[in-house]
């Protein structure tokens, strides 16, 4: 252990930094005090062997050149930082799968390289590892998770073989092993084993190879002074493992306790479904809009894990609510434009509360969220438009009216596909709370929604632009059945028979009413 204990007791001769939770952070490096990287992307001091048999940021240090030899700048082992992405060629050897650190495509890692040839070395019997990381300050801590990921040269091995190395077959592995150091720095028993490529499986559809950051939970190490690290493949021969042993590290993440709460910014959370049920509403029957005091413009509101807007327009004729709005009314049917805040069956599809949008000119009609694939949400017709396309003279639909619902989803301000649901359509409505799937628009962070018809005066289309929506982002649930629209009623004319020439006209209510039998019709046919 003699060397091992040379190169601790260096790094507790360094800075000490002491925080309840420490994540590993590259900007905030101590030995050196920066890191300057090559044109391939690494840490230029990779094969300086005089200086740096070791780095540290923050509490961590790494080992780096533990044999002090890099052979005339010819090889290295251990821990080393890379911000190298693939080239154009689509091959960096210092790269990883994620091009990058977590922060992102081009920003620094760790970049280790396990060396079994290291290992065996006589002089380094006593060492389990090339890869270690301890803790500067002299305390030992609760490791709680790290994030690993393959590197582009091993990726290619697992992959298509290359050099000594095969292309895995079935059975195969390719494994990071994880152990804690007690306060001699002997490996403890306890062992966190993290595959970055599996084939075992007898299932071929089921094997795996790691191609992006994967967080690996530490917690089973316990207290410990440090880390090492072991890389294991299945492709063996005489002279050792043929698959190249390099892995990148990020985001190592100690804490002082074991129960200390952890804020993983890196962590990708899954989202939370937006059923409206987190809005409050003052009272039954009525709706809320945007705020509990409204401003005019627009008032930014959030259900789940979405955002969402109401728009206040505030004028002359009138105070205007568009985009959206929550209500939890119960009634089905509407008699206009004052009662613009129900669904077509009456109620939410779960809950009290539903949201409601009506389309606004100004463009505010969008959800917006963090980027990811939405699964998709409820949507009902809005009771006022179907009072519209079924009893308002002029507005009123047939077979050859429709109504479309579009939705276009947006990743970073562009247009990445769109979707469109219709409303109303062939003689038939929807009434029914009915599923919408949104997962064809892949992944994006914003649903932009508008509406399209062919029931139009000169000012554009007179169908009010209103549907109802429930629980966006969730999923389909498990055998669901799309229910059945409903027709819209028709017209009955008046039969040409003998009876209709005998059809007697008359005046009721200074209105042209036509009486046949005991039937009455208006003038155009439709029966009274």
């Amino acid at each position: 252990m003699k060397k091992f204990v040379f190169f601790a007791s260096a790094l507790l001769a360094s800075l000490s930094i002491s925080a309840e939770v420490i994540t590993l952070d590259l900007t905030k490096p101590t030995n050196p005090e920066t890191f300057a990287f090559g044109d391939n992307g690494m840490w230029t001091e990779t094969y300086n062997e005089t200086e740096y048999s070791y780095f540290e940021t923050q509490v961590f240090g790494f080992s780096h050149l533990p044999s002090g030899n890099s052979y005339s700048g010819m090889s290295w082992e251990g821990f080393t930082v890379s911000k190298a992405t693939q080239d154009g060629d689509g091959f960096s050897y210092y790269s990883n799968m994620a091009k990058g650190g977590l922060a992102g495509e081009g920003t620094p890692y760790v970049f280790a390289y396990y060396s079994e040839f290291w290992l065996m070395d006589e002089k380094n019997e006593d060492m389990m590892s090339s890869n270690h990381i301890l803790f500067t300050d002299g305390n030992e801590y609760y490791p709680r998770y790290v994030y690993l990921n393959n590197a582009l040269v091993g990726y290619n091995n697992v992959m298509e073989g290359g050099g000594v190395a095969r292309a895995f077959k079935r059975g195969d592995r390719f494994e990071v092993w994880i152990q804690g150091l007690d306060a001699d720095y002997e490996a403890t028993d306890e062992k966190v084993i993290y595959r970055l490529a599996d084939y075992t499986a007898e299932d071929s559809t089921k094997w795996f190879v790691n191609t992006d950051w994967a967080k690996v939970d530490l917690s089973p190490l316990g207290k410990v002074s440090g880390l090492t690290f072991t890389v294991v493949s299945t492709d063996q021969s005489a002279y050792g493992t043929n698959t190249a042993t390099y892995f990148a590290l990020d985001g190592l993440t100690v804490s002082t306790t074991a129960d200390e709460e952890v804020n993983d910014p890196y962590e990708v959370k899954e989202p939370v479904v937006a059923t409206f049920e987190d809005i409050t509403i003052a009272k039954a029957d009525t709706c809320w809009q945007g705020a509990d005091a409204p401003v005019a413009g627009v008032n930014v509101w959030t259900s789940g894990s979405y955002n969402f807007a109401t728009y206040m327009d505030v004028s002359d004729w009138g105070t205007y609510f568009y985009a959206f709005t929550v209500s939890n009314e119960t009634a089905s049917t509407s008699t206009g434009w004052t009662e613009p805040y129900r669904s077509a069956n009456g109620g939410a599809f779960e809950g009290e509360n539903f949201a409601v949008f009506y389309q606004d000119w100004n463009g505010n009609n969008s959800v917006k969220f963090d980027a990811q694939v939405v699964p998709g949400f409820f949507i009902n017709n809005n009771a006022y438009t179907v009072n519209s396309m079924c009893n308002v003279e002029g507005e009123k639909f047939d077979k050859t009216n429709y109504l479309t619902l579009s939705m276009v989803g947006l990743l970073n301000n562009d247009s990445v596909s769109a979707v469109s649901f219709d409303l109303a359509k062939d003689g038939e409505y929807v009434n029914q709370w009915t599923y919408v799937d949104l997962s064809e628009l892949g992944t994006i962070d914003e649903v932009r929604f508008s509406f399209s018809g062919n029931k139009n005066n000169t000012y554009g289309l007179v169908t009010p632009t209103y549907f109802c929506m429930d629980n966006f982002g969730a999923a389909k649930p498990e055998g669901y059945v799309e229910p059945e629209r409903a027709k819209f009623p028709e017209e009955q004319a008046i039969d040409n028979t003998e009876a209709a020439v005998k059809a007697v006209k008359t005046l009721r209510n200074g209105q042209v009413v036509i009486i046949r039998g005991e039937k009455a019709y208006n003038i155009l046919g439709a029966e009274l």
